[in-house]
C-alpha cells in the first residue's frame, strides 16, 4: 500500500500541473507520451496472447493520428483511411506466415484506435470548449475516477462479497463498484458547490454518473486484455499501480463519454 500512496503522491501533482498550465501542443505532446507508454505495454500484453504486432508501425501512427486530429492537415476520415491502408501494407510485407500477418494488422489497428482516439478526447475536452469549462470539466473527471476507484478499492476489500465481474476482474465486486459510484458524484457535488459553482448542478450529477459507470467499464475493458494474457499488471512501471495503462484505463473511457456529453448536451 505505501508505495501505491508514494506514486499517488508524485502523479496526483503533476497530472495537476500539467491539466491547469500546459498550452495545447504541450498537453497534446504529453498525452502522446503517455500514449507510446501504453502502447508499449499493449503490444507486450498482446505478445503474452501470442499475437505479435508491429510496434514501429503502431506508435508512428498513433502519433500521426493523436496530431493529426488537432492540426487537421487532411480530413480525418481520409486521415484513417490512408494509416488503414499503410496497416494493411505493413501487414502485407512482413516476412511472416499469412496467418500472423493478419493477426498482427488486427493487433496493430486496435491498439492505434484504442488509445489515439481515447486520449485524443481528454485533449479536446480540455481545449474545445473554452478554457475555464475546459478545465473544470477536466478536474471533475479526474476526480471522480481517483475518488471512486479509493472508494471501490477500500469497499470491495472490507465488505465486498457479491463478484461484479468474476471472467474479467476476479477481485471486483459489486459493493466496491457502487461504493465508487456513490463516492464519485459525492465528490463531484461537493466539487460543484464549493468551486465550480458556474457548472449546472443537474449536469455535474449526470456526468459524475457517466463517468463513473463508463469509468469501470474501462478497467474492465483493460482487465480483459490482461486475463487474455494471463498477466496481473500492464507492466511494473508505476510502484503499487502496475503499469501507465493500469493506471489510465478508467480515464480512456470516462473522457470520450465526456467529450460526447459535452457536445451533444451540455453545449
Amino acid at each position: 500500500m505505501l508505495p501505491r500512496i508514494i506514486s499517488a503522491l508524485v502523479l496526483v501533482p503533476l497530472t495537476l500541473v500539467m491539466v491547469f498550465v500546459a498550452p495545447p501542443q504541450y498537453y497534446l505532446a504529453v498525452l502522446g507520451i503517455i500514449g507510446s507508454l501504453c502502447l508499449r505495454e499493449y503490444f507486450q500484453i498482446m505478445q503474452r496472447m501470442g499475437w505479435r504486432g508491429q510496434p514501429w508501425f503502431g506508435h508512428a501512427a498513433f502519433w500521426i493520428l493523436l496530431f493529426g486530429f488537432w492540426i487537421q492537415w487532411l480530413p480525418i476520415s481520409l486521415l484513417c483511411a490512408i494509416l488503414l491502408m499503410a496497416a494493411f501494407l505493413a501487414a502485407m510485407w512482413r516476412p511472416d506466415p499469412i496467418r500472423e500477418r493478419v493477426q498482427g494488422l488486427m493487433v496493430n489497428l486496435l491498439g492505434i484506435s484504442y488509445l489515439a482516439l481515447f486520449l485524443y478526447s481528454t485533449f479536446a475536452v480540455r481545449f474545445s470548449f473554452g478554457f475555464k469549462i475546459g478545465l473544470e470539466w477536466t478536474l471533475i473527471v479526474l476526480i471522480v475516477v481517483w475518488s471512486g476507484d479509493t472508494a471501490a478499492l477500500f469497499a470491495g476489500k472490507s465488505f465486498g462479497r457479491t463478484p461484479f465481474a468474476p471472467l474479467l476482474s476476479p477481485k471486483k465486486t459489486n459493493e466496491g463498484a457502487a461504493a465508487g459510484l456513490v463516492a464519485g458524484v459525492l465528490v463531484a457535488v461537493l466539487l460543484r458547490h464549493f468551486y465550480f459553482t458556474d457548472l449546472p448542478h443537474w449536469h455535474v450529477v449526470a456526468v459524475a454518473l457517466l463517468v463513473g459507470i463508463f469509468g469501470q467499464l474501462g478497467d474492465l475493458a483493460e482487465s480483459m486484455l490482461k486475463r487474455a494474457a494471463e498477466v496481473k499488471e500492464s507492466s511494473h512501471l508505476i510502484p503499487g499501480h502496475g503499469g501507465v495503462l493500469d493506471r489510465i484505463d478508467s480515464l480512456l473511457f470516462a473522457f470520450p463519454v465526456l467529450y460526447l456529453y459535452l457536445q451533444q448536451i451540455y453545449s
